[in-house]
């Protein structure tokens, strides 16, 4: 398998707290940490996969920061256009979890007003590191996240094809979330996705930013796009091409522990799958396998991520046996020893 070149995501990262043992806020009286943040998310699973991969971001010079390095290193992750903001802090967001009739929601809390990851500009995507990042990529990803974060963020990310090299890639991720868009200006956002050649997106946000979810018309006004792949919940996705073709892969049964991260982990499995030249089938497999390992942890990004032979297994898998794999909490179905 031909190796892969180098995937580098843009976007912000934070320390997350969450109640333990899933109890509301306000009886809460012990918490876990943790790391996330939508493409530091991406980032790590990617490069747990064994794929080179960078982040460029801004982080406080707080101890937050310095457990988000220490995170990134720990995953393989490069982080020499991480810029340091010793006047603004690493932002913060707290996890609230519910079960009812055995449905799972998560509530987020979020205090990333003033962060250094807001501070996020064109500045930052020029710097010596960051440049020499992205005119090497095969790939770039980021999200509509991002283009949320402040005015520079938006400028940044609507001027991002032009800082890119000529044969790397841009991957979105729409990740539309209204309440960032207080103003209901989503202008930076549009101007995001125009550039996208990759363009990730759920039917429900589709819809509520678009007004549709059709791919075609979605290609009609988006000529640079080439790929649009359709998340529909925990039922099925689909990549679709802007020659006409589709693929659909039905979702794992996954016993849910928390909901949040498995857009972002789905992401990193796809992307995966490109990266490594596998079929749409197969991309779209490691997509699912990667958003059950995280839907299966209580954190935001899986515990564990398929290795080489995993992959293989998904990949080749017949579509009776796929249907047939469940992911439970520790256990994976595409090892033998599982």
């Amino acid at each position: 398998m031909r190796s892969a070149g180098l995937q580098v995501t843009i976007g912000e990262a934070m320390v997350v707290l969450y109640p333990e043992d899933q109890r509301p806020l306000a009886e809460a009286d012990r918490f876990g940490s943790d790391v996330g943040g939508a493409e530091f998310n991406v980032a790590t699973s990617l490069a747990r996969l064994g794929l080179p991969t960078s982040w460029v971001s801004r982080l406080g010079t707080d101890g937050f920061g310095a457990r988000i390095r220490r995170v990134a290193g720990e995953s393989g992750v490069d982080t020499s256009a991480v810029e340091l903001d010793p006047s603004r802090p690493t932002g913060l967001y707290v996890k609230e979890t519910t079960r009812t009739a055995g449905d799972v929601s998560t509530r987020m809390h979020y205090h990333r007003s003033g962060s250094a990851a807001s501070a996020l500009s064109s500045a930052t995507l020029a710097s010596p590191a960051a440049a020499a990042l992205l005119t090497s990529a095969e790939l770039v990803h980021t999200s509509g996240i991002t283009a949320a974060l402040s005015p520079t963020a938006a400028e940044a990310v609507t001027g991002l094809r032009a800082v890119l090299g000529p044969d790397t890639r841009l991957s979105v991720d729409l990740n539309y979330r209204p309440q960032l868009w207080g103003d209901g200006d989503t202008s930076a956002l549009t101007g995001l996705v125009a550039q996208a050649d990759l363009l990730f997106l759920g039917r429900d946000e589709a819809e509520a930013c678009f007004g549709h979810g059709d791919a075609r018309r979605l290609f009609d006004a988006h000529p640079l796009l080439d790929t649009i792949v359709v998340k529909e919940d925990a039922h099925r996705a689909s990549v679709h091409r802007r020659g006409g073709a589709e693929v659909h892969v039905r979702c794992l049964s996954v016993d849910v522990v928390e909901p949040i991260g498995a857009g972002d982990a789905f992401a990193a499995g796809f992307l995966c799958g490109l990266a490594e030249r596998r079929d749409d089938a197969a991309c779209l497999r490691l997509g699912h396998a990667l958003a059950a390992l995280a839907l299966t942890s209580a954190g935001d990004r899986p515990l564990s991520v398929p290795d080489e032979m995993d992959r293989e297994r998904i990949a080749g898998a017949s579509d009776e046996e796929w249907a047939s794999w469940a992911v439970r909490p520790g256990a994976s179905p595409w090892r033998r020893s599982s």
